[in-house]
This record gives C-alpha cells, sequence and structure tokens, in this order.
C-alpha cells in the first residue's frame, strides 16, 4: 500500500469521529479499534489525522517538522477569527503563542521565563500549603459519609493551590470552575462559532482577573510564583502584560480541570480496586506508582495538536502539508505493545512513569511536578484517613466530561467508613 492510498482497514471504522461527545465520554473502546485497524485515523467531521499508537504518538511528538501553532488552542482560528479578535482586543488581550502553541525559538524564551518559577525548590515550597488545604478539605466531609468527590475535593483542590500560586485570598470557587470549563470548551476543534462567541466573553473576564493579579506582583512584588513569573527577565527583557495573561491562562486551565480528572480517577481506580488503597496506606512508598498508574490510564489531558509543516508520512498514511494531527496520548498510555494489559492498575510496572500524559520534550508539561505534589499529598491523606470506598448511587454515582481536551469524572458519589 502506498502512502497516498487509504488504509482498508479504514472501512470499517468509517464514521467515528471524536467531534461525537459520546466517542469522548469513554473513548477507550474507540482507542483500541483504531489502534488495531487504522492508527493513523482521519476523522470524518474534523478532518484531524488521529494518533492512538504510542510510538507515532511520541515520534510526532518530538517530531521538529511539525508545529504546535495549530489555530485550535488559545490564538483559535475560525470563520470569525476577526470578530472574536476585536472582542478580545476592544475588552481583554489578543491570546499570543507561549508555551503549548509556540514553536522555537520563541518557545525558548518563554519557557524559560517561566522555569525560573516551577524550579523544584519553588514546587517543593508548596507541599505545605498543599497538605494544609489536603486536610482541611477532608476536615470538611469526614462525618458526613457521603459526597460528590468532585464538587468537594477533586475540584476545590487544584482551584485553592492556584490561588496560593497567585497569592490572592480570592477563593470563588465556582467561578473558577466556569472558568476552566468554558476555557476547556473552547479548545474544541468543532466549536460551532455562536457557541464561541458566547464564551469569548466569559474568557475576557478570567483575562481581567489575571492582569490584575499580575499588575499587583508587578507593584509590590512578593514570594508567589506569579510574582517570580510576572517579573522573571530573560535577555533582558519581562514579559508584556498581553503576554503574561496568555501563559497564566493556559496554567490555570492546565493546573485546574487537569488535575482534578486525575484526582477524581484515581477514586475511580480505588473504587474498581479497592485493596489498592490498603497498599497505599501500608506502604506509603508506593503512592507514586499508583499516581503514575493515574495518570497513564485515566490521562487527564488525552489529546494535543500538531500541524505538518511539510507532507510527511506517518504509520503509512500521508498527511498534507498544514495537515493537523491529534497526538492521542490516552491512546498511547493504554498500547498494549508498550503496556502490557493496559487498563490494569499495575504498582510494579517496570516502563510506568514512560507514559505520554505531560507530554515529551521541549513540551512536556511545566507543572507537572506541581501536579504529582498534589496528587501524592491527596492520596496519602484519603488512604489514611478513609477506606471502603464506593460509589453511593449506582451508574448515577457518575458522570464523565465530553470537553474534546480533557477526560474525566465530572461527578463522582462516593460513599466511604472513617479509618
Amino acid at each position: 500500500m502506498s502512502a497516498t492510498e487509504e488504509p482498508i482497514s479504514a472501512q470499517a471504522v468509517r464514521g467515528i469521529t471524536f467531534s461525537d461527545p459520546e466517542t469522548r465520554r469513554c473513548p477507550f473502546p474507540t482507542y483500541h479499534m483504531l489502534r488495531a485497524e487504522c492508527p493513523v485515523y482521519k476523522d470524518p467531521v474534523s478532518g484531524n489525522y488521529v494518533l492512538t499508537r504510542y510510538e507515532d504518538v511520541r515520534k510526532a511528538v518530538l517530531n521538529k517538522t511539525l508545529s504546535t501553532k495549530t489555530g485550535v488552542i488559545q490564538t483559535r482560528k475560525s470563520s470569525i477569527s476577526a470578530q472574536v479578535d476585536r472582542m478580545y482586543q476592544e475588552q481583554g488581550y489578543l491570546p499570543v503563542d507561549t508555551l503549548v502553541t509556540n514553536d522555537p525559538p520563541s518557545h525558548r524564551h518563554f519557557r524559560t521565563l517561566v522555569d525560573k518559577a516551577f524550579t523544584k525548590e519553588k514546587v517543593g515550597g508548596l507541599d505545605t500549603q498543599i497538605e494544609a488545604s489536603v486536610a482541611a478539605f477532608i476536615d470538611g466531609f469526614i462525618d458526613e459519609g457521603e459526597i460528590d468527590f468532585f464538587d468537594r475535593f477533586a475540584m476545590p483542590l487544584p482551584m485553592t493551590v492556584f490561588t496560593d500560586i497567585l497569592g490572592t485570598t480570592d477563593r470563588d470557587l465556582a467561578k473558577f470552575k466556569r472558568w476552566t470549563e468554558v476555557g476547556m470548551e473552547s479548545s474544541n476543534p468543532v466549536l460551532a462559532p455562536e457557541r464561541e462567541l458566547e464564551i469569548v466573553p466569559q474568557i475576557i473576564e478570567l483575562q481581567q482577573f489575571l492582569a490584575a493579579n499580575g499588575e499587583r506582583v508587578r507593584a509590590r512584588p512578593d514570594d508567589s510564583l506569579l510574582s517570580t513569573i510576572a517579573n522573571a527577565q530573560v535577555e533582558g527583557r519581562s514579559l508584556t502584560m498581553q503576554e503574561l495573561v496568555s501563559i497564566l491562562y493556559l496554567l490555570f486551565l492546565a493546573g485546574g480541570e487537569t488535575t482534578a480528572n486525575a484526582l477524581s480517577g484515581g477514586i475511580k481506580l480505588l473504587i474498581d480496586r479497592p485493596e489498592l488503597a490498603d497498599v497505599i496506606r501500608d506502604d506509603p512508598a508506593r503512592t507514586d506508582a499508583f499516581i503514575e498508574e493515574t495518570l497513564r490510564i485515566m490521562a487527564p489531558a488525552p489529546v494535543m495538536f500538531r500541524r505538518a509543516t511539510e507532507p510527511l508520512t506517518i504509520g503509512g498514511v500521508a498527511i498534507p502539508e498544514n495537515g493537523i494531527i491529534e497526538t492521542r496520548f490516552q491512546a498511547g498510555n493504554l498500547d498494549p505493545e508498550v503496556f502490557p494489559d493496559p487498563e490494569t492498575v499495575d504498582l510494579d510496572r517496570p516502563n510506568g512513569r514512560a507514559h505520554l500524559t505531560f507530554g515529551a520534550g521541549i513540551h512536556m508539561c511545566i507543572g507537572n511536578q506541581l501536579a504529582r505534589a498534589e496528587l501524592r499529598a491527596a492520596f496519602s491523606a484519603l488512604t489514611r484517613r478513609l477506606k471502603n470506598f464506593r460509589p453511593s448511587r449506582g451508574e448515577a454515582s457518575y458522570a464523565y466530561t465530553t470537553t474534546y481536551v480533557s477526560y474525566g469524572l465530572t461527578r463522582l458519589w462516593i460513599s466511604f467508613d472513617r479509618r
């Protein structure tokens, strides 16, 4: 078969599309089908090329001829881009390519600036605050016996950590959740124009909140991570407010929704494998292995995008110049050729940290150590203080997001016992 020919096996899966909310809600069967029958698949709705094999995904992420400037995330391109851009320019800040949606050499400048804030020492300095927040949330529900874990713990924890990063006393978690939801929705490559127009004012509201905090720490620098980013300089230049807001917007989304999804995903795994809670409690050193398996299987950020800057071939399939590629991290994480029995939690998996959830190369998630610190504090305390996690409302206990770039539970009703 030549690279210009469509794989014959595509006939068997024709019609599958990730534009379908039901496919995104439960993507595992689709991943396995595509990987087996058509691992480089052209989505008939978005026109994107979907990669589901581990090696294809990893190579694409590291391929320097593929650009992260895709017009899908943040610096979005659509049929109403001119109208949307005017709204940002007149009321907020026109998004610019900085980290996730930027290529070398410009990417290096922004990454160097932000790296100054996310050093091991600075992230480690948040451990005490994270542990205190974890303890406070558990104290708030431990006597209730039943909670929606997502609303009472998974979402509030990373949002609280983000406010600690900002150094702000604002704890309006309902507002942060709303901003997170519309921010994630804005990255849908098949988002309807009318919905995009509804979302933009809410994103501008978030931008104004972030800018106000940036201006505060520039006027009165402190020891927060925000102040480090806002006041850092590389080659004699600090960030413009437009650039700072674009970076903080990405950190807000990545640090909130994805960590919340990983927390809920981990509890779901403990429900399915209740003995693991005792393993973690009795041998805290194994908590890290559980975290990596949670990140691998439940992959809260299941996909990123790349644009072909020149024609290329992946897996025998020809991808034209400017073709958009979906690097399906979650599908790669479940590739049985790399991770045998991929949907099973294996705390002794020798390559457990080889998952793609945080990406790879120069675009490795800058907040990965912070996310791991939150997960470590959370699962250590939860399994130490609680036991017998179980769904409390049958199938109604669970609800999964249908956001294009996110995977996880948005409702998780559980019961538990105190230890």
